[in-house]
């Protein structure tokens, strides 16, 4: 008498892992975890479930060929061999783990864009030089402490809604023109305000008016 004997899906997934043989392999992937650190892989039509090793530092994603080592406890992923789409890499650690890149000169060269996301970015440098064509700065606040700063341009353009400007000792030094175009101006001086000039020209299209307990003309 004969028994049936069933198997479910699983049962089969298990049975094929275990005929995986030690040594290397060359597999398809199926799928990848969320922190990339499991990858479900193909080999030979049977599906095995593989750890991706710390040395794998490109990122399998599914289509990928990837090699693959196994002993008899684990299978890991050692490196990605070929990517038949035409998705971009990513370089990081499984498990979403810190990464640090050191040398003497580090290159990052980007034929067209380079992009930079993060919460939090600290630079930490004795030399910073920035050289580019264009450049814009575009955040809620911008807070610069130093203690000098030097600004040189052939033009120089501000705007802004509201503009305050606060010094001990402020030195304007303009050596042709100095044009001031603007709807009303209240200047209050609360010591003394001194005003010299070769020749000074005052012209109003109504009244002219000058108050005060002593008015004196030379």
């Amino acid at each position: 008498m004969t028994m049936p004997i069933r198997a479910t899906s699983t049962d089969i997934l298990a049975m094929a892992e275990r005929l995986l043989e030690p040594g290397h392999h060359t597999a398809r992937v199926v799928s990848v975890s969320d922190d990339g650190s499991a990858v479900e892989v193909e080999v030979a039509g049977a599906r095995h479930t593989a750890t991706v090793a710390v040395g794998c530092l490109v990122r399998p994603m599914p289509q990928d060929v990837v090699l693959l080592f196994t002993n008899v406890e684990q299978v890991f992923i050692v490196t990605v061999l070929e990517r038949t789409a035409h998705n971009g890499g990513m370089v990081g650690l499984p498990g979403a783990r810190n990464m640090s890149i050191e040398g003497e000169t580090i290159t990052i060269a980007a034929r067209q864009r380079l992009s930079l996301r993060a919460d939090s970015i600290d630079l930490q440098t004795k030399l910073l030089a920035v050289l580019a064509d264009k450049g814009t700065w575009i955040g809620k606040l911008y807070t610069l402490i130093a203690d000098r700063v030097l600004c040189s341009a052939r033009l120089q353009e501000v705007s802004a809604e509201q503009l305050t400007v606060k010094a001990v000792e402020r030195v304007a030094v303009i050596e042709r023109i100095d044009t001031l175009q603007t709807e009303t101006q209240a200047i209050r001086v609360t010591g003394i305000a001194s005003e010299m000039a070769h020749s000074k020209v005052i012209a109003v299209s109504e009244d002219l008016r000058l108050d005060g307990k002593r008015v004196t003309v030379a």
